[in-house]
């Protein structure tokens, strides 16, 4: 349910199925930090998917938003604005670099994710258009990173600036 690094056992694990109590017993004195949700198999599964359309879309709406401000050069104004309407997230500090460095390291595999998202999603008649979008800016980032023969190991110290200057947009 988040990055293993850098919490490690203690990334937390959700489990569903009805020996998830059994499961959950196994692992919590090895030190996993383990949660049953549910005796249904499946809902553990919907819980993560569903969450992954929230934080790769916002790793994919940053991409695309500060892209496009920086080639007008209006970034900065972007930038405040979104602080201003959400002071807490950190958009004033490392949050935007921090998110679009998700999309330059991990983007082929949260590509794929995604479109697993998007079939879990129309599987109970839920249009997944938004899934769909991410699954394109997901994979188009670190597909154009390819074209220009880079990998994300080329952009540290990650900054999106420098990302998206290399990248043309």
């Amino acid at each position: 349910m988040a990055p293993v690094p850098p919490q490690r056992l203690q990334t937390p694990i959700l489990l569903g199925g009805e020996k998830a109590e059994q499961v959950r017993a196994w692992l919590t004195p090895l030190g996993f930090n383990v949660r049953v949700v549910a005796e249904e198999i499946g809902v553990a599964s919907a819980i993560k998917m569903c969450r992954s359309v929230m934080i790769k879309g916002l790793e994919a709406l940053t991409t695309e938003c500060l892209s496009t401000a920086r080639q007008y050069g209006a970034e900065d104004a972007v930038l405040a604005s979104l602080h201003k309407s959400f002071p807490s997230m950190g958009w004033d500090a490392d949050l935007p670099h921090y998110l679009i460095s998700r999309v330059a390291e991990h983007g082929r595999r949260r590509a794929e994710e995604m479109e697993e998202v998007a079939r879990t999603a129309a599987d109970v008649g839920v249009t997944p258009h938004m899934s769909q979008a991410i699954v394109a800016t997901q994979r188009e980032l670190v597909e154009c990173m390819a074209q220009q023969g880079m990998t994300y190991a080329d952009t540290v110290p990650f900054d999106w600036t420098r990302l998206v200057d290399s990248l043309g947009g």
